[in-house]
């Protein structure tokens, strides 16, 4: 398998299901689960609420059990939902699982009838969620190459981040007045305009610890993470031979 550069992988991966897993999970989930029982009955008091807090992951956790499935990613050939614990925000693989994220190499791929495919470049979500995190450290040098980022025609003009420390950067505060010289997020002449960062397709968001990139367009991530393969928090640091 080789992870492709600026295009999409041709290769699609097969399904299989898992009963090891589905186990482990069985095991997992019920130890959560008897933990979180043990502490609301034998403590009581503030400690029902640790309780629930405690059920969260053994409860979905045990659900996933019905969905032990498992299949190479289709671009670096990592194990995908193979995760023991499971939480509310975390897909599970399935059978129509789609948007599901390898995180060995960062590529979003679609579950679908037993095949695992990477997800189409044309592919829109309705608010930002094709997500990638950086250290603050890597803002400065981060490329966004000259697609823009909201539909990848050609950029006609770029937006400068905000520099707040903590916030989001690619709201009111940004402006829409750089050139596209890679450097700042290029946009077209349609798109970019406002000040809400899901209208402009992107969400650019800072902690003291970390920077949240998110596309609506996938086309954009990929280009994006591609581009910054070496900054970005994935296992694949460094992009292999294109095919």
């Amino acid at each position: 398998m080789t992870l492709t550069r600026a295009r999409r992988s041709p290769e699609i991966t097969r399904v299989t299901k898992n009963r090891a897993l589905l186990a482990k999970r069985i095991v997992a989930g019920a130890g959560f689960l008897g933990v979180s029982a043990a502490l609301g009955a034998g403590l009581g008091g503030y400690f029902w609420a640790l309780s629930a807090l405690v059920a969260i992951p053994g409860a979905f956790t045990l659900a996933s059990a019905r969905a032990p499935y498992t299949a190479p990613c289709p671009a670096c050939g990592a194990l995908l939902g193979d995760d023991l614990l499971h939480l509310p925000d975390e897909p599970v693989m399935g059978s129509d699982t789609t948007d599901l994220r390898c995180h060995a190499c960062g590529i979003y791929v679609d579950c679908l009838g037993g095949t695992v495919r990477e997800v189409p470049f044309n592919r829109t979500l309705d608010a930002p969620g094709y997500e990638l995190t950086l250290a603050p450290k890597e803002l400065p040098t981060l490329r966004w190459g000259d697609g823009c980022v909201a539909c990848g025609d050609p950029a006609t003009r770029a937006l400068r981040l905000a520099r707040f420390e903590v916030g989001v950067l690619s709201g009111f505060e940004a402006s829409l007045d750089a050139q596209p010289d890679g450097a700042n997020v290029p946009f077209c002449a349609k798109h970019g305009e406002g000040v809400d960062p899901i209208g402009r397709s992107l969400v650019v968001a800072r902690t003291p610890r970390s920077v949240e990139v998110s596309f609506r367009l996938y086309a954009a991530y990929r280009r994006f993470l591609d581009e910054n393969r070496e900054a970005a928090e994935v296992r694949v640091k460094a992009m292999l031979p294109s095919s």
